[in-house]
């Protein structure tokens, strides 16, 4: 197969049955028909990866959240992070209402959240 075999002209001709009439002619060579190919299958997965990228239809991937669920994520996160932070004012108030029965010293539950507030946003 060499590169006179790929510009060779070949020929197909789509003739009527009953009365031989010609009905169609396609002319066309290998290299021609491999590009032909090649471009039509490019164009048809462009087309499948923008229906699916650009349109709603790809929510019906498994495993690809919808906005709904992306929403219900961020509010999941902010609850959660309100919630540990209450837990871990009850968990300093718990101990300072322990230490308060026992007759020690309390501490100042407020510097402490200001401490624990500073040294989380360094953190992020």
């Amino acid at each position: 197969m060499g590169k006179n075999n790929l510009n060779k002209v070949y020929r197909i001709s789509v003739v009527e049955d009953e009365s031989h009439k010609m009905v169609r002619t396609y002319r066309f060579s290998r290299l021609g028909f491999i590009l032909t190919v090649v471009t039509v299958f490019v164009v048809v997965l462009g087309g499948l990866y923008a229906l699916i990228a650009l349109t709603p239809l790809r929510t019906t991937i498994p495993g690809y959240p919808d906005a709904h669920f992306r929403r219900v994520a961020v509010e999941n996160a902010i609850k959660i992070d309100s919630l540990e932070s209450a837990l871990m004012r009850w968990k300093l108030y718990s101990g300072n209402l322990s230490r308060v029965l026992a007759g020690d010293t309390t501490i100042n539950i407020d510097s402490l959240l200001l401490a624990k507030e500073a040294a989380d946003s360094l953190a992020k």
